[in-house]
């Protein structure tokens, strides 16, 4: 069996607060809308990554917490500086990490962790724990 995609769906009372924060700050198309449930795709083109959001339906209870949405963004320093503007509750602060990222997490309005990140060199204590795909990727 091989796995062709994979998908996350929070359910959340606050569905329609999701969506202005993930508005507000990533470029959000909607493939699929039907006002209780939204799949949000974080850019525009046919491969961007899609979270789904739900409010609770036929007994299925809210989400409570402990998961982190990894992003990585092309200017973390900028999201950064405007979510710091805006107000948002910055839960990691910004920092250089010696695994190899520069990153920090917000908190959205449903409670998920929204990591976001870059790639930088990791220090020599990591750099042994980072392994390739053992399958050939295009272009190598």
């Amino acid at each position: 069996m091989s796995v062709m995609a994979a998908s996350v769906t929070f359910i959340t009372p606050n569905l329609s607060t999701v969506r202005v924060f993930y508005d507000r700050y990533f470029d959000t198309w909607y493939p699929f809308d039907c006002g209780w449930y939204v799949l949000i795709r974080l850019g525009r083109t046919p491969a961007a990554p899609e979270v789904g959001f739900m409010e609770p339906q036929q007994g299925a209870a809210s989400f409570g917490g402990g998961v982190m949405l990894n992003l990585i963004v092309d200017d973390v320093d900028a999201i950064h500086q405007r979510m710091l503007q805006a107000g948002e509750e910055i839960v990691i602060p910004l920092a250089d990490n010696p695994w190899g990222d520069r990153g920090f997490g917000v908190a959205d309005p449903a409670g998920v962790v929204v990591y976001c990140h870059k790639a930088i060199p990791p220090s020599d204590e990591f750099r042994q724990f980072i392994r390739k795909s053992p399958v050939a990727e295009p272009g190598a």
